[in-house]
């Protein structure tokens, strides 16, 4: 050992080993200090209320159909509207888990809603199932979107289909470079325009309604209202 180095290579040694494990210890409290604070603001912190919640995501119904929640949770699967329906786009929802599996939705492959006038989806619904499908609700079921990057027109060949079986007038619309253009506040979402396009897939898709009201509320017969 050097007179004027009085600390061994061995105690230095220590010293390193002692300073590192030091560290380590340190570390490691910090990391357990960090974790305990964290719990306790967990516990501390109340848990969402279930309004806050994301709402389910809405399904392409029939046309005057209550909110997706009501819906899925009351339809009673009797498949009554799905037989009462006239042009025959009504079949029972797959692929998926809860309330909704099973419920009616309507399948643009198998056409698309034509709106008839006396909505017997409605009455079906109403005598055979529990009338969560209703005449006295708007029959805006969603709105029709156009992927341009398949659309016949985008490519230039000129195709008028879906503005041709379009049952409201002015909804689709070809701009100025003749790619077909929906009016979103008047499409119904029947989803016509999607079965009719000659792409495949279809180059129209329909997004359901986000948003439906719920059922209207009848009148209490025993309190009649004032007139």
């Amino acid at each position: 050992m050097n007179e004027k180095d009085p600390i061994s290579r061995r105690d230095l040694l220590r010293s390193k080993l002692g300073l590192g494990l030091a560290q380590s210890i340190g570390y490691a409290m910090g990391q357990a200090r960090g974790v305990r604070k964290h719990v306790e603001q967990a516990i501390r912190e109340p848990v969402a209320p279930a309004s806050s919640r994301p709402k389910p995501t809405a399904s392409h119904r029939p046309p005057g159909s209550v909110d997706e929640t009501s819906f899925a949770a009351q339809c009673t699967k009797c498949n009554a509207c799905i037989e009462a329906c006239p042009p025959k786009t009504l079949t029972p929802l797959d692929g998926v888990l809860g309330n909704a599996l099973g419920t009616p939705i309507i399948d643009p492959n198998l056409g698309g809603c034509t709106m008839c006038e006396n909505r017997p989806c409605a009455t079906a619904c109403a005598v055979d199932g529990v009338g969560i499908i209703d005449a006295l609700l708007p029959i805006k079921m969603g709105h029709a979107t156009v992927n341009r990057n398949t659309c016949r027109s985008h490519i230039g060949e000129e195709c008028t289909l879906c503005i041709d079986v379009c049952p409201i007038e002015n909804t689709i619309a070809h701009d100025w470079r003749k790619i077909p253009m929906i009016d979103r506040s008047t499409c119904t979402g029947c989803a016509l325009c999607v079965n009719s396009c000659p792409v495949e897939p279809a180059a129209i898709s329909i997004i359901p309604l986000n948003g439906r009201p719920p059922k209207p509320s009848m009148p209490d017969s025993n309190h009649p209202q004032s007139t």
